[in-house]
């Protein structure tokens, strides 16, 4: 089984919850911990716990092993997509729920094609 490096799956949560635009003391009062601690967690400062990752997960829309892959050797072809996946995720969330509602209908539309 392969070694997960921590470290980078810390700095893969720091990275997504960035991109969304969400910040360390809107996860640490969801959380009901301390900002200093989700800082220490996406530097590697202190210790991943299970409770941490799936909020995390959920925040991101990713599944837990997508998270804990980042400490894996991942190929540089789906970190770009997922890169961009995310700018697609923090652009629809900025936009009005009917202004969502267009975008879905025309993504609809241009698959038909």
């Amino acid at each position: 089984m392969n070694e997960i490096d921590f470290s980078k799956v810390g700095l893969e949560m720091k990275k997504r919850r960035a991109a969304l635009g969400v910040t360390q003391e809107k996860v640490a009062k969801d959380l009901e911990c301390t900002v200093a601690f989700i800082s220490n967690v996406e530097n590697n400062r202190a210790k991943l716990n299970l409770r941490l990752l799936l909020y995390y997960s959920k925040l991101c829309n990713v599944s837990v092993d997508t998270l804990l892959s980042a400490g894996r050797e991942s190929s540089t072809t789906q970190d770009a997509q997922e890169l961009l996946d995310l700018e697609l995720m923090r652009v629809f969330h900025q936009l009005s729920e009917a202004d969502q509602k267009r975008v879905v209908r025309m993504i609809k539309a241009f698959g038909r094609e």
